[in-house]
């Protein structure tokens, strides 16, 4: 029986971070989702940062966007700009 199904199980109860409608910008989802999460990674901490959804939602184009347009590259390009631009302006550099 699936969960919560009527088989004497509580209904599940999920919560969100956020949800973003169609006016969301690639940039905007970036810095409320995934700026902090690269910042502690930068910082020596594991991240993730994952997609799921119904297909045909927007995942890719979220995920990876157009990589080469800076306003519609996704959070995959703009988290490697993040960690490279760290590393340039390091003083450590080696």
């Amino acid at each position: 029986a699936k969960p919560g199904a009527g088989g004497g199980e509580a209904p599940r109860e999920f919560t969100f971070d956020s949800v973003y409608d169609q006016r969301a910008t690639q940039s905007g989802i970036y810095e409320e989702t995934a700026y902090f999460i690269t910042e502690s990674v930068l910082g020596g901490y594991n991240g993730t940062i994952f997609a799921y959804g119904q297909t045909g939602t927007g995942k890719t184009h979220t995920m990876v966007g157009v990589p080469n347009d800076g306003e519609v590259a996704g959070i995959i390009p703009r988290a490697f700009q993040h960690v490279f631009k760290s590393i340039e302006s390091s003083p450590q550099q080696q």
